[in-house]
C-alpha cells in the first residue's frame, strides 16, 4: 500500500482482523416434569435448548485514491494507493448501520493525494492501510428439542434449529471506496451471512 520503499506506510490491521470477538455457547436441559409420572414425563418432559451467539467487530478496510501516485507512473496500473485525511473532520458517519448504507464514510474528511509535480502529478496519500472498520456484526443460532426415551437404550431426539433466529442483517464493508467516485463512495450494497433458516431433524439412538 502506498510507497513500497517505506514499509511503515503499509502497516495496519490484517484484512481478517476482528479486534473484539465474543462467542457464547450454551446448552440447558429444562427441568420441567423431569420427576413426574411416566406419562407426564414422556409427554411434557425431556426438553432442552441450546445455542451459539456471536458478537464481533467489523472487518477493516482501506479508502483509496485511484488517481494518486501519478508522479511515479502508477496511475491506472491497479496499484492501490490511499487518499489524504483532512484533520479536524470526523471521517465516520454516525447512527445505525441501516441509516448509513448510502454513506458509511464521510467523504468530506478525505482529500486527493498531494500534487508534487509541475505537471499536476501527485504523490502518495498519507492515509494508513485498513484505517477504518465495517459495521459491527452479531448472530444468534438457537435450537430447541425433546428426548423421547422408549427403553434404557432406545431414544428419539427431535430438534428444531434456527440459524440467525432474529433474522438480524449483518452488513458487509462499503463496496465503493475510491474517492474519485464521489457519487457512490462509502455505499454498502451487500450483507454477509444468511437470512433466518429453520431446519427440523430427528435422531434415533439404540
Amino acid at each position: 500500500m502506498n510507497d513500497q520503499l517505506t514499509l511503515a506506510d503499509s502497516r495496519g490491521p490484517a484484512d481478517f482482523d476482528r479486534t473484539h470477538r465474543l462467542i457464547i455457547n450454551y446448552t440447558y436441559e429444562l427441568p420441567f416434569f423431569s420427576k413426574s409420572t411416566a406419562f407426564l414425563h414422556t409427554a411434557l418432559g425431556g426438553w432442552f435448548i441450546s445455542g451459539i451467539t456471536t458478537f464481533q467487530s467489523g472487518a477493516p478496510f482501506t479508502v483509496l485514491d485511484s488517481a494518486a501516485a501519478s508522479a511515479y507512473g502508477l496511475l491506472g496500473t491497479g496499484t492501490p494507493t490511499t487518499s489524504d485525511l483532512i484533520l479536524g473532520v470526523d471521517p465516520m458517519t454516525h447512527g445505525s448501520a441501516e441509516s448509513r448504507l448510502n454513506g458509511y464514510v464521510n467523504i468530506n474528511a478525505l482529500a486527493p493525494a498531494p500534487v508534487i509535480g509541475v505537471d499536476g502529478s501527485t504523490g502518495f496519500g498519507s492515509l494508513g492501510r485498513n484505517t477504518f472498520r465495517g459495521p459491527f456484526q452479531q448472530n444468534w443460532d438457537f435450537s430447541a428439542g425433546k428426548w423421547f426415551a422408549f427403553t434404557e437404550r432406545q431414544r428419539l431426539r427431535i430438534t428444531a434449529d434456527f440459524f440467525n433466529i432474529f433474522n438480524h442483517p449483518n452488513f458487509a464493508n462499503p463496496a465503493f471506496l475510491d474517492i474519485e467516485s464521489p457519487s457512490n463512495f462509502g455505499q454498502i450494497t451487500s450483507s454477509v451471512g444468511t437470512p433466518r433458516l429453520i431446519q427440523f431433524s430427528a435422531k434415533y439412538s439404540f
